[in-house]
């Protein structure tokens, strides 16, 4: 599956700040079918609506689908936006790697002229992005 790209189109209007970050989360889990799969994912963006220094998370429109992308519902299948601010960014990205137990999780970021991709499996996989995620909010 295709990830959707990051663009200023995707961003609302002065959406972005100085301090926040836009990410894009992708999750994969070929041992569910896609519905419930999208359920996880709406599942996931009530979670982070209420995930301290999540300033807004949405469901993906299909208009903004790239070439190879599924959806579902009108909404891209498994993918999710948010925006995020930046002193948040590390304890989101270790809560949805200790919390989507099965799932790969890509996460897309980018903010204040930087971007970021990383891919966790498993919970482990955290302290090997650690470094990563330091680079990326320090610049």
């Amino acid at each position: 599956m295709t990830t959707n790209k990051i663009t200023p189109q995707t961003l609302n209007e002065g959406f972005m700040e100085e301090n926040n970050i836009q990410i894009i989360i992708s999750l994969v889990d070929p041992q569910l079918k896609d519905e419930d799969l999208q359920e996880t994912v709406q599942s996931l963006q009530l979670e982070l609506k209420e995930f301290e220094g999540v300033k807004e998370a949405e469901l993906i429109p299909i208009t903004e689908a790239t070439i190879n992308s599924k959806g579902m519902g009108g909404f891209l299948l498994g993918q999710l936006k948010a925006l995020v601010t930046l002193e948040h960014f590390k304890p989101l990205v270790s809560f949805l790697g200790n919390n989507l137990f099965g799932r790969s999780v890509e996460i897309k970021a980018e903010g204040n002229c930087r971007k970021l991709h990383i891919k966790l499996n498993r919970p482990e996989d955290i302290d090997k992005i650690l470094p990563q995620i330091e680079k990326f909010i320090n610049g």
